[in-house]
Protein backbone atom coordinates (compact mmCIF):
# COMPACT_ATOMS: atom_id res chain seq x y z
CA UNK A 1 0.00 0.00 0.00
CA UNK A 2 3.13 2.40 0.60
CA UNK A 3 4.41 1.56 -2.56
CA UNK A 4 1.23 2.56 -4.47
CA UNK A 5 0.66 5.83 -2.40
CA UNK A 6 4.46 7.12 -3.42
CA UNK A 7 3.33 6.10 -7.17
CA UNK A 8 0.43 8.02 -7.44
CA UNK A 9 2.50 10.91 -5.76
CA UNK A 10 4.94 10.71 -8.45
CA UNK A 11 1.98 10.60 -11.20
CA UNK A 12 0.06 13.21 -9.64
CA UNK A 13 3.65 16.00 -8.95
CA UNK A 14 4.17 14.95 -13.31
CA UNK A 15 0.49 16.39 -14.38
CA UNK A 16 0.11 18.89 -12.00
CA UNK A 17 1.16 22.62 -11.72
CA UNK A 18 0.46 26.31 -11.20
CA UNK A 19 -1.42 28.72 -13.00
CA UNK A 20 -0.99 32.84 -13.75
CA UNK A 21 -2.41 34.88 -16.37
CA UNK A 22 1.47 35.98 -17.66
CA UNK A 23 1.90 32.64 -18.70
CA UNK A 24 1.79 33.86 -22.13
CA UNK A 25 4.83 35.29 -21.61
CA UNK A 26 7.20 32.88 -20.08
CA UNK A 27 6.91 30.96 -16.92
CA UNK A 28 5.80 33.25 -14.29
CA UNK A 29 5.83 30.21 -11.25
CA UNK A 30 8.80 28.83 -9.60
CA UNK A 31 9.04 26.53 -6.54
CA UNK A 32 12.40 26.49 -5.43
CA UNK A 33 12.74 23.35 -3.23
CA UNK A 34 11.25 24.68 -0.60
CA UNK A 35 9.00 22.21 2.51
CA UNK A 36 5.71 22.95 3.87
CA UNK A 37 7.65 24.68 7.02
CA UNK A 38 9.38 26.32 4.63
CA UNK A 39 6.70 27.55 2.54
CA UNK A 40 4.87 28.89 5.68
CA UNK A 41 8.22 30.86 6.72
CA UNK A 42 8.63 33.50 3.74
CA UNK A 43 9.32 30.42 1.68
CA UNK A 44 12.70 29.91 3.63
CA UNK A 45 14.74 27.19 5.02
CA UNK A 46 17.95 26.10 2.71
CA UNK A 47 20.10 26.55 5.80
CA UNK A 48 17.64 25.52 8.30
CA UNK A 49 19.54 22.90 10.28
CA UNK A 50 17.57 22.73 13.66
CA UNK A 51 14.91 20.39 12.12
CA UNK A 52 14.46 17.64 9.87
CA UNK A 53 14.99 19.41 6.59
CA UNK A 54 13.79 17.81 3.63
CA UNK A 55 14.33 21.05 1.15
CA UNK A 56 16.81 19.55 -1.34
CA UNK A 57 17.50 22.82 -3.43
CA UNK A 58 20.49 22.51 -0.90
CA UNK A 59 21.31 18.98 -1.03
CA UNK A 60 23.36 18.85 2.24
CA UNK A 61 20.40 19.48 3.85
CA UNK A 62 20.11 15.83 3.92
CA UNK A 63 22.02 15.76 6.70
CA UNK A 64 19.50 16.87 9.14
CA UNK A 65 18.10 13.26 9.05
CA UNK A 66 19.05 9.88 10.43
CA UNK A 67 16.19 7.84 9.68
CA UNK A 68 14.84 7.23 5.94
CA UNK A 69 12.66 9.96 5.72
CA UNK A 70 9.66 10.16 3.26
CA UNK A 71 8.27 14.11 2.32
CA UNK A 72 5.59 15.15 -0.32
CA UNK A 73 2.83 17.41 -0.70
CA UNK A 74 -0.14 18.95 -2.37
CA UNK A 75 -1.13 22.95 -3.04
CA UNK A 76 -4.39 23.95 -3.83
CA UNK A 77 -6.07 26.94 -4.23
CA UNK A 78 -8.11 30.05 -6.28
CA UNK A 79 -6.02 32.23 -8.82
CA UNK A 80 -7.88 35.78 -9.61
CA UNK A 81 -6.97 37.93 -13.17
CA UNK A 82 -7.64 41.12 -13.84
CA UNK A 83 -7.06 43.30 -17.05
CA UNK A 84 -6.99 46.86 -17.88
CA UNK A 85 -10.38 46.75 -19.04
CA UNK A 86 -11.53 45.81 -15.71
CA UNK A 87 -12.43 42.12 -16.79
CA UNK A 88 -11.90 40.40 -14.08
CA UNK A 89 -12.03 35.97 -13.84
CA UNK A 90 -11.50 33.26 -10.97
CA UNK A 91 -9.42 30.13 -11.68
CA UNK A 92 -8.87 27.35 -9.85
CA UNK A 93 -5.40 25.10 -9.24
CA UNK A 94 -3.90 22.09 -7.68
CA UNK A 95 -0.30 20.85 -7.91
CA UNK A 96 2.45 18.97 -6.22
CA UNK A 97 5.41 20.55 -5.02
CA UNK A 98 7.34 18.20 -4.11
CA UNK A 99 8.37 14.45 -3.43
CA UNK A 100 11.48 13.69 -1.42
CA UNK A 101 12.81 10.63 0.45
CA UNK A 102 16.45 10.39 2.29
CA UNK A 103 18.09 7.07 3.29
CA UNK A 104 21.00 7.66 6.21
CA UNK A 105 24.16 5.35 6.57
CA UNK A 106 26.11 6.33 9.31
CA UNK A 107 27.86 9.75 8.13
CA UNK A 108 26.21 9.47 4.80
CA UNK A 109 23.02 10.17 3.36
CA UNK A 110 21.67 9.09 -0.22
CA UNK A 111 18.38 11.42 -1.32
CA UNK A 112 16.03 11.52 -4.33
CA UNK A 113 13.30 14.47 -5.45
CA UNK A 114 11.38 14.87 -7.72
CA UNK A 115 9.55 18.16 -8.09
CA UNK A 116 8.11 20.58 -10.31
CA UNK A 117 10.42 23.70 -10.35
CA UNK A 118 8.84 26.44 -13.24
CA UNK A 119 5.38 26.14 -15.08
CA UNK A 120 2.86 28.51 -16.52
CA UNK A 121 -0.70 27.54 -17.57
CA UNK A 122 -3.84 29.29 -18.54
CA UNK A 123 -6.80 28.91 -20.85
CA UNK A 124 -9.19 31.14 -21.93
CA UNK A 125 -11.79 31.94 -24.72
CA UNK A 126 -13.68 34.77 -26.07
CA UNK A 127 -17.14 35.58 -27.85
CA UNK A 128 -16.33 37.23 -31.01
CA UNK A 129 -17.72 38.76 -34.56
CA UNK A 130 -16.74 39.63 -37.42
CA UNK A 131 -18.77 41.67 -40.56
CA UNK A 132 -18.20 40.48 -44.05
CA UNK A 133 -20.35 42.35 -46.20
CA UNK A 134 -24.03 41.91 -45.35
CA UNK A 135 -23.10 38.87 -42.80
CA UNK A 136 -21.99 38.72 -39.30
CA UNK A 137 -20.00 36.11 -38.37
CA UNK A 138 -20.27 34.50 -34.98
CA UNK A 139 -17.43 32.49 -33.47
CA UNK A 140 -15.41 31.54 -30.26
CA UNK A 141 -11.35 32.06 -30.23
CA UNK A 142 -9.75 29.27 -27.34
CA UNK A 143 -6.09 29.67 -26.30
CA UNK A 144 -4.63 27.50 -24.32
CA UNK A 145 -1.59 27.07 -22.88
CA UNK A 146 0.57 24.36 -20.59
CA UNK A 147 4.22 24.68 -19.65
CA UNK A 148 5.79 23.02 -17.17
CA UNK A 149 9.79 21.90 -15.80
CA UNK A 150 10.52 19.23 -13.73
CA UNK A 151 14.10 18.59 -11.76
CA UNK A 152 14.94 15.17 -10.88
CA UNK A 153 17.84 15.10 -8.01
CA UNK A 154 20.26 11.98 -7.48
CA UNK A 155 21.95 13.29 -4.10
CA UNK A 156 24.46 12.49 -1.94
CA UNK A 157 25.61 14.22 1.38
CA UNK A 158 27.92 14.22 3.87
CA UNK A 159 27.52 14.91 7.58
CA UNK A 160 30.84 16.31 9.13
CA UNK A 161 31.59 18.34 12.41
CA UNK A 162 33.56 20.63 9.98
CA UNK A 163 30.84 21.10 7.18
CA UNK A 164 28.30 19.49 5.30
CA UNK A 165 28.68 18.92 2.04
CA UNK A 166 25.95 17.67 -0.93
CA UNK A 167 26.12 16.98 -4.43
CA UNK A 168 23.05 16.53 -5.99
CA UNK A 169 22.99 15.35 -10.13
CA UNK A 170 19.65 16.94 -11.97
CA UNK A 171 17.99 15.81 -14.81
CA UNK A 172 15.16 18.59 -16.27
CA UNK A 173 11.99 18.04 -18.27
CA UNK A 174 9.96 19.99 -19.76
CA UNK A 175 7.30 20.74 -22.43
CA UNK A 176 5.55 23.51 -23.85
CA UNK A 177 2.48 23.05 -25.35
CA UNK A 178 0.10 26.01 -27.52
CA UNK A 179 -2.79 24.95 -28.51
CA UNK A 180 -5.34 27.53 -30.23
CA UNK A 181 -8.79 27.09 -32.16
CA UNK A 182 -11.10 29.01 -33.99
CA UNK A 183 -14.68 27.89 -33.86
CA UNK A 184 -17.36 29.35 -36.45
CA UNK A 185 -21.24 28.96 -35.31
CA UNK A 186 -22.69 29.24 -38.86
CA UNK A 187 -21.29 25.32 -40.26
CA UNK A 188 -20.62 26.66 -43.71
CA UNK A 189 -17.76 27.96 -42.41
CA UNK A 190 -14.10 25.52 -41.62
CA UNK A 191 -13.02 25.73 -37.80
CA UNK A 192 -9.30 25.83 -37.86
CA UNK A 193 -7.06 24.57 -34.92
CA UNK A 194 -3.50 24.09 -34.22
CA UNK A 195 -1.18 22.70 -31.54
CA UNK A 196 2.50 23.08 -31.17
CA UNK A 197 3.97 20.93 -28.56
CA UNK A 198 7.69 21.56 -27.43
CA UNK A 199 9.31 18.70 -25.54
CA UNK A 200 12.98 19.35 -23.98
CA UNK A 201 15.45 17.37 -21.57
CA UNK A 202 18.55 16.87 -19.75
CA UNK A 203 21.40 16.66 -17.29
CA UNK A 204 22.58 19.41 -14.96
CA UNK A 205 24.06 19.71 -11.06
CA UNK A 206 23.91 21.33 -8.03
CA UNK A 207 26.49 21.99 -4.69
CA UNK A 208 25.36 22.91 -1.41
CA UNK A 209 27.29 23.53 2.27
CA UNK A 210 26.06 23.77 5.51
CA UNK A 211 27.59 24.77 8.85
CA UNK A 212 25.82 24.91 11.99
CA UNK A 213 27.94 27.38 14.96
CA UNK A 214 26.27 27.49 18.03
CA UNK A 215 22.33 29.21 17.69
CA UNK A 216 23.18 29.99 13.90
CA UNK A 217 23.52 27.77 10.79
CA UNK A 218 24.61 28.94 7.50
CA UNK A 219 23.80 26.94 3.70
CA UNK A 220 25.43 27.93 0.32
CA UNK A 221 24.47 26.36 -2.62
CA UNK A 222 25.51 26.86 -6.53
CA UNK A 223 23.04 25.21 -9.49
CA UNK A 224 24.92 25.02 -12.48
CA UNK A 225 23.35 26.29 -16.32
CA UNK A 226 21.69 24.06 -18.37
CA UNK A 227 21.06 24.29 -22.26
CA UNK A 228 17.73 21.39 -23.01
CA UNK A 229 17.11 20.31 -25.88
CA UNK A 230 14.46 18.90 -27.55
CA UNK A 231 11.88 18.68 -30.17
CA UNK A 232 8.82 20.40 -31.84
CA UNK A 233 6.15 19.31 -33.20
CA UNK A 234 3.19 20.84 -35.07
CA UNK A 235 -0.19 19.67 -34.90
CA UNK A 236 -3.13 20.88 -36.99
CA UNK A 237 -6.55 19.51 -38.32
CA UNK A 238 -6.01 19.13 -41.87
CA UNK A 239 -3.84 16.18 -43.35
CA UNK A 240 -0.71 15.96 -42.86
CA UNK A 241 -2.10 15.80 -38.95
CA UNK A 242 1.12 16.01 -37.37
CA UNK A 243 4.82 17.63 -38.53
CA UNK A 244 7.78 17.23 -36.85
CA UNK A 245 9.89 20.25 -37.12
CA UNK A 246 13.38 19.04 -35.88
CA UNK A 247 15.13 18.43 -32.63
CA UNK A 248 16.48 22.12 -32.72
CA UNK A 249 14.44 23.78 -29.86
CA UNK A 250 15.84 24.53 -26.64
CA UNK A 251 15.43 26.07 -23.27
CA UNK A 252 18.03 27.48 -20.99
CA UNK A 253 17.56 27.05 -17.73
CA UNK A 254 20.29 29.48 -15.86
CA UNK A 255 22.89 29.14 -13.57
CA UNK A 256 21.83 29.99 -9.82
CA UNK A 257 23.85 31.42 -6.37
CA UNK A 258 21.60 30.88 -3.45
CA UNK A 259 22.50 31.55 0.27
CA UNK A 260 20.60 31.25 3.64
CA UNK A 261 21.16 32.02 7.56
CA UNK A 262 19.01 30.56 10.40
CA UNK A 263 19.04 31.98 13.66
CA UNK A 264 17.28 30.60 16.56
CA UNK A 265 16.93 32.21 20.13
CA UNK A 266 15.33 31.91 23.20
CA UNK A 267 14.94 28.21 23.11
CA UNK A 268 11.59 28.36 21.10
CA UNK A 269 11.98 31.33 18.18
CA UNK A 270 13.83 31.10 14.69
CA UNK A 271 14.64 33.25 12.29
CA UNK A 272 15.09 32.44 8.55
CA UNK A 273 16.33 34.22 5.40
CA UNK A 274 16.86 33.19 2.38
CA UNK A 275 18.66 34.87 -0.73
CA UNK A 276 18.55 33.51 -4.70
CA UNK A 277 20.23 35.19 -7.68
CA UNK A 278 19.59 33.44 -10.97
CA UNK A 279 21.94 34.36 -13.86
CA UNK A 280 19.23 34.97 -16.25
CA UNK A 281 21.17 37.26 -18.16
CA UNK A 282 23.35 34.66 -19.73
CA UNK A 283 20.95 32.64 -21.81
CA UNK A 284 19.63 34.04 -24.88
CA UNK A 285 15.62 34.19 -23.62
CA UNK A 286 16.12 36.93 -21.19
CA UNK A 287 18.50 39.65 -20.87
CA UNK A 288 18.21 40.25 -17.40
CA UNK A 289 19.71 38.46 -13.44
CA UNK A 290 16.89 37.58 -10.72
CA UNK A 291 16.61 38.33 -7.35
CA UNK A 292 14.42 36.40 -4.39
CA UNK A 293 14.44 37.19 -1.15
CA UNK A 294 12.63 35.42 1.43
CA UNK A 295 12.22 36.04 5.35
CA UNK A 296 10.16 34.21 8.11
CA UNK A 297 9.82 33.71 11.73
CA UNK A 298 8.85 30.37 13.55
CA UNK A 299 7.05 29.29 16.88
CA UNK A 300 8.90 26.28 17.42
CA UNK A 301 7.44 25.26 21.36
CA UNK A 302 9.33 22.55 23.73
CA UNK A 303 7.13 19.17 23.94
CA UNK A 304 5.23 19.15 26.55
CA UNK A 305 5.08 22.28 28.24
CA UNK A 306 2.82 25.39 28.61
CA UNK A 307 -0.78 25.64 28.21
CA UNK A 308 -2.60 23.99 24.93
CA UNK A 309 -2.06 27.16 22.92
CA UNK A 310 1.02 27.69 23.83
CA UNK A 311 2.54 23.96 22.01
CA UNK A 312 0.78 25.27 18.65
CA UNK A 313 3.77 25.59 16.39
CA UNK A 314 3.37 28.98 14.31
CA UNK A 315 5.40 30.62 11.41
CA UNK A 316 4.59 33.75 9.21
CA UNK A 317 7.06 34.91 6.77
CA UNK A 318 6.65 37.15 3.04
CA UNK A 319 9.27 37.18 -0.23
CA UNK A 320 10.14 39.80 -2.75
CA UNK A 321 10.41 38.17 -6.41
CA UNK A 322 11.66 39.88 -9.82
CA UNK A 323 10.75 37.36 -12.54
CA UNK A 324 12.82 37.16 -15.28
CA UNK A 325 10.08 38.87 -18.14
CA UNK A 326 9.53 42.28 -18.97
CA UNK A 327 5.28 43.11 -19.86
CA UNK A 328 4.86 46.86 -21.39
CA UNK A 329 9.00 46.79 -20.42
CA UNK A 330 7.75 47.25 -17.70
CA UNK A 331 9.69 44.85 -14.56
CA UNK A 332 7.26 41.94 -13.00
CA UNK A 333 7.48 41.68 -9.05
CA UNK A 334 5.78 39.09 -6.83
CA UNK A 335 5.14 39.40 -3.44
CA UNK A 336 3.75 36.97 -1.37
CA UNK A 337 2.69 36.81 2.65
CA UNK A 338 2.63 33.32 4.24
CA UNK A 339 1.35 31.51 7.64
CA UNK A 340 1.79 28.31 8.84
CA UNK A 341 1.81 25.18 11.43
CA UNK A 342 2.02 21.73 12.09
CA UNK A 343 0.29 19.14 13.53
CA UNK A 344 2.20 16.77 15.44
CA UNK A 345 1.52 12.91 14.99
CA UNK A 346 2.35 10.12 17.78
CA UNK A 347 5.66 9.24 16.74
CA UNK A 348 8.26 11.05 17.04
CA UNK A 349 9.46 13.78 14.09
CA UNK A 350 6.52 12.68 12.22
CA UNK A 351 3.78 15.68 11.89
CA UNK A 352 1.57 17.11 9.22
CA UNK A 353 2.33 20.85 8.09
CA UNK A 354 0.29 23.12 6.46
CA UNK A 355 0.83 26.65 4.74
CA UNK A 356 -1.45 29.65 3.05
CA UNK A 357 0.42 31.73 0.66
CA UNK A 358 -1.45 34.73 -0.59
CA UNK A 359 0.78 36.36 -3.66
CA UNK A 360 0.23 38.97 -5.48
CA UNK A 361 2.00 39.39 -9.29
CA UNK A 362 1.95 42.09 -12.00
CA UNK A 363 0.37 45.57 -11.75
CA UNK A 364 -2.73 46.24 -14.45
CA UNK A 365 -1.58 50.12 -14.73
CA UNK A 366 1.91 49.25 -15.83
CA UNK A 367 1.34 46.07 -17.61
CA UNK A 368 -2.80 45.88 -18.62
CA UNK A 369 -2.72 42.67 -16.56
CA UNK A 370 -2.27 41.30 -12.58
CA UNK A 371 -2.95 38.79 -10.69
CA UNK A 372 -3.36 37.47 -7.33
CA UNK A 373 -3.43 33.77 -5.31
CA UNK A 374 -4.50 31.95 -2.52
CA UNK A 375 -2.55 28.55 -2.09
CA UNK A 376 -2.98 25.97 0.82
CA UNK A 377 -0.41 23.41 1.13
CA UNK A 378 -0.49 20.57 3.07
CA UNK A 379 2.66 18.09 3.62
CA UNK A 380 3.64 14.86 5.41
CA UNK A 381 7.02 14.40 6.68
CA UNK A 382 8.80 11.69 8.74
CA UNK A 383 7.21 8.69 7.47
CA UNK A 384 9.83 5.97 7.19
CA UNK A 385 8.01 3.62 4.24
CA UNK A 386 10.78 0.71 4.91
CA UNK A 387 10.40 0.38 8.66
CA UNK A 388 8.05 -2.56 9.48
CA UNK A 389 5.68 -1.94 12.25
CA UNK A 390 7.01 -2.93 15.62
CA UNK A 391 6.02 -6.76 17.58
CA UNK A 392 4.36 -5.75 20.65
CA UNK A 393 4.03 -9.38 21.47
CA UNK A 394 6.73 -11.94 22.41
CA UNK A 395 6.36 -16.00 22.09
CA UNK A 396 6.16 -17.05 25.76
CA UNK A 397 5.15 -20.56 27.54
CA UNK A 398 1.30 -21.13 29.06
CA UNK A 399 2.24 -23.05 32.19
CA UNK A 400 0.40 -26.01 32.75
CA UNK A 401 -2.09 -26.80 35.50
CA UNK A 402 -0.86 -29.29 38.53
CA UNK A 403 -2.11 -32.80 38.01
CA UNK A 404 -4.10 -34.00 40.79
CA UNK A 405 -2.57 -36.64 42.47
Amino acid sequence: MKYKLILVFLLMTVLLAGNSIFSFDGMPLEYYGNDVYGLGMGETGSADMFRINPNLHNPSMAATTNNVLFSTATSLGYMWYKDSDNNEFRDDGIYMPYFTMTIPIKNHRFAFSFNSIASGNIENSKELEFISFSDTLQYSEVNRLSTSLYKADMAYAYKSSIVNIGVAMNYYLGHRIRYWKLDFEDNDYTDAKYEIEKIYKNPGFTVGLSKKIGKVSLGAVYSSYVKLEGSETYKYAHTPYADTLGDDFHFEVPAQVSGGITWKFMEKYKASFDGYYQMWQDTEDYDKNTLKLGLGLAYDPLSGYGSWYEKIPLRIGGYYRELPFDVNNEKIIEKAFTFGSSIPLKSPNKKIEFAVTYTTRGDVDKHGLSDESLMFSFGITGFDIFKKRYKRIEHREIPKADEDR
